[in-house]
């Protein structure tokens, strides 16, 4: 049998560390150094333009998730964390909702419970006293809270795009993801590794096609994985 060749749509993931903008510094928190008991979760990766942290604990409340943040100087920074509440279309109760922990101590308002839609929040000021510190997610709930950045910047006129086209830019600018894409060359290309996808895969791939089978999880059977 021929070799399959199964290249994954590439994620996006960011390392955390210091920016090229001296006011700001953003970390996707699909970069986090410990992810904890939280999640990568892809499946809004094509609205998005990235993945993002979820805490799945089936009702009971993960362990944190942490990283380091590198602060370009010391001062005070405006903190914002782009997240959603997910059940607002449905439920007047937030069922999502965590704390964001910097050096172990909370900010002052609990998160994942206001707009249906992806939305940066302010969530005050901090003040970075040292260079590096740890900063955390805390789950309260374990039904599904949703992180998907946290942006701080020293400027007081400045927030955060939230549409797709101007988080791209700040991740390029910030992040350095302005990469050329590389190119290859096959003779079958499929889009998504639901059954019929990989099933198509492995026949053309038997009969000796060049196949590329593209997907957005980390794992092939769409309906039929978990």
């Amino acid at each position: 049998m021929k070799r399959l060749l199964l290249p994954l749509l590439s994620l996006l993931i960011c390392v955390s560390g210091i920016s090229k903008n001296p006011n700001s510094v953003l970390i996707e928190t699909e970069s986090f150094d410990n992810k904890g008991g939280w999640v990568i979760d892809q499946q809004s990766m094509d609205v998005m333009g990235s993945p993002y942290l979820m805490a799945h604990g089936m009702g009971i409340p993960v362990t944190d998730a942490s990283t380091t943040v590198t602060f370009p100087k010391k001062g005070a920074y405006r903190i914002y964390i782009r997240t959603r509440n997910w059940t607002a279309p449905w439920s007047d109760i937030a069922t999502g909702q965590f704390q964001v922990l910097v050096d172990g101590k909370p900010l002052d308002q609990e998160f994942g419970i206001s707009d249906k839609d992806w939305t940066w929040i302010d969530g005050g000021t901090v003040v970075a006293s040292k260079s590096t510190m740890e900063i955390s997610l805390h789950d309260l709930t374990g039904f599904n809270g949703r992180c998907d950045a946290i942006y701080f910047t020293s400027d007081k006129e400045d927030t955060p795009p939230n549409d797709l086209l101007g988080l791209e830019a700040l991740r390029k600018e910030l992040l350095g993801t302005d990469k050329e894409p590389k190119e290859n060359k096959f003779d079958f290309v499929i889009i998504g590794g639901g059954m019929a996808g990989t099933c198509a895969a492995i026949s053309a791939a038997r009969l000796g096609v060049k196949v590329a089978l593209i997907q957005n999880r980390p794992v092939l059977g769409g309906n039929n994985s978990s």
